[in-house]
């Protein structure tokens, strides 16, 4: 009996330590700040490669600016590929690259904000097999281009990190842990955390720029006497005048036939121009509709040369009789777009 137990238990412990044995060797750990730091993520409010960082670089509190710089560094003590193979040991490296990648959490103040299984394109497969630290630009005054970036705009401006990280002292918590999609999603141990305490400062929003804006005359338009709702319009023009929807331009609220609210936003008034991009698709999609289904257009398999003299205009090609309504529609025609 004794025997057969033992049996088992160095089965088992040699089972165990097959399935935890790395699929690829990573990079060697030799940098000293990485290796201090192992299993940590740090943060820095510039750019600094990991041959020059040093201990003074690494700032656990900082001023939070929107447009300023807020980056970090994640050291873990082993790659992603062997991270993901310990969740899945049968599995290819390709079948786990193909299915898996880190889950980022962001925590304000010890409450969980925002969580997030990154997409599995984000960073190259070289760098997944072998990598064991990354450097990630979170905010970048000089617009460093970066998945982490957008990363941490679902964060902030997407799942109400703007919110959470209101005006005040705070302490944003960042864990990462591997993850696959197996079916279901299935995540292993934390193999990278940190933290830091930010101060939000007061944004000083002058009233005129919340202050309903009253319509203005000679619109062709009847002004609707209903009432709005005063606070909900307030605060939404706060929102925008922080810039927590970038862009905005305008908004008009037509109801009953009736103008009911038109204010404008960011140097822009009814006369200015404005780049609406897939808006125009969706009217144009709207507008085709109704003149099939009056009868002015046949269907939209129509070609396009049914409409047009092709061949007078500049850079004819036979390939373009082919090209349906539908087609463009779609944005599926092969013409070379020029935005």
């Amino acid at each position: 009996m004794r025997t057969a137990l033992l049996l088992i238990f160095i089965f088992t412990f040699y089972l165990y330590q097959g399935q935890s044995k790395n699929i690829i060797n990573p990079e060697k750990i030799e940098n000293p700040i990485q290796q201090k730091y192992s299993g940590k993520i740090v943060f820095l409010n510039k750019a600094v490669s990991l041959e020059n960082l040093k201990d003074l670089d690494i700032i656990t509190s900082s001023v939070f600016q929107e447009n300023g710089d807020l980056g970090i560094y994640v050291f873990f003590d082993n790659s992603l590929i062997n991270y993901l193979h310990k969740l899945e040991p049968n599995w290819t490296a390709d079948e786990l690259l193909k299915k898996g990648n880190f889950q980022f959490s962001f925590y304000v103040d010890e409450k969980l904000i925002y969580k997030e299984n990154l997409n599995t394109g984000a960073e190259t497969s070289e760098n997944k097999k072998m990598k064991t630290t990354l450097r990630i630009p979170l905010l970048s005054s000089k617009n460093e281009d970066s998945w982490g970036r957008y990363l941490w705009m679902r964060f902030y401006r997407g799942h109400d990190g703007i919110d959470a990280l209101a005006e005040g002292d705070h302490v944003l918590k960042i864990e990462i842990r591997p993850y696959l999609n197996t079916g279901s999603i299935i995540t292993g141990n934390i193999i990278a955390e940190g933290q830091i305490r930010l101060n939000v400062p007061k944004q000083n929003i002058p009233e005129h720029q919340i202050a309903i804006q009253p319509v203005m005359p000679d619109i062709g338009w009847k002004v609707s006497e209903e009432k709005l709702n005063i606070a909900t319009i307030r605060n939404l023009n706060k929102k925008i005048a922080e810039e927590r929807f970038k862009n905005i331009t305008s908004i008009v609220v037509i109801k009953n036939e009736k103008l009911l609210l038109e204010e404008y936003f960011n140097g822009s008034g009814r006369d200015s121009l404005q780049d609406t991009r897939s808006v125009g698709k969706t009217f144009a999609s709207a507008l085709m509709g109704i003149a099939i289904q009056e009868g002015f257009i046949k269907n939209e398999y129509q070609n396009l040369k049914d409409f047009y003299d092709l061949k007078s205009f500049e850079n004819y090609s036979p390939r373009k009789d082919s090209v349906t309504i539908k087609s463009l529609l779609t944005m599926s025609s092969g013409f070379d777009g020029n935005d």
